[in-house]
């Protein structure tokens, strides 16, 4: 893990309104169905102002009570326009790096993330704003905000 400055990055795609509880449950989890309609309906192509770079996103926002309350999940591109975009403006993070096969790295990723924190971590956990990038098929970055 390292941590990294963020300067700005906008992030345009599709969202849902979420919780780790509700996550949990396989009947109540909305974050499978996002990923499927952002693939189905062809999200990307209908994104405009794509930046150059083809990385996809998974950017957590709006934390209505840190770890336990309601969060957004917004799946999507970098765009150079923040028209309709989520907009992650200098802050500082801490990144977690990991390869291994998709969906579970992702899990795992986040495990790793949630034993850091509940431990004695060096960095706070800020609740602002966090983010996945899809580095490659295989190796996802957690950007996570920090104090």
């Amino acid at each position: 893990m390292k941590t990294k400055r963020i300067e700005k990055l906008m992030i345009s795609g599709i969202s849902t309104i979420t919780n780790n509880k509700n996550e949990l449950d396989e009947n109540t989890a909305k974050i499978p169905q996002l990923w499927d309609d952002y693939f189905s309906q062809n999200i990307y192509s209908k994104t405009f102002n794509k930046a150059t770079k083809g990385y996809i996103y998974g950017v957590y926002s709006e934390y209505e009570s840190e770890e336990v309350g309601d969060y957004k999940l917004t799946i999507g591109i970098e765009v150079t326009k923040p028209k309709k975009a989520i907009v992650i403006e200098n802050g500082k993070y801490l990144v977690f790096s990991k390869k291994g096969e998709l969906p579970d790295v992702v899990t795992d990723a986040w495990q790793e993330i949630w034993e850091y924190f509940d431990g004695e971590p060096k960095y706070e956990r800020a609740y602002k704003i966090d983010f996945e990038k899809y580095v490659s098929e295989d190796e996802i970055e957690i950007y996570i905000s920090i104090l």
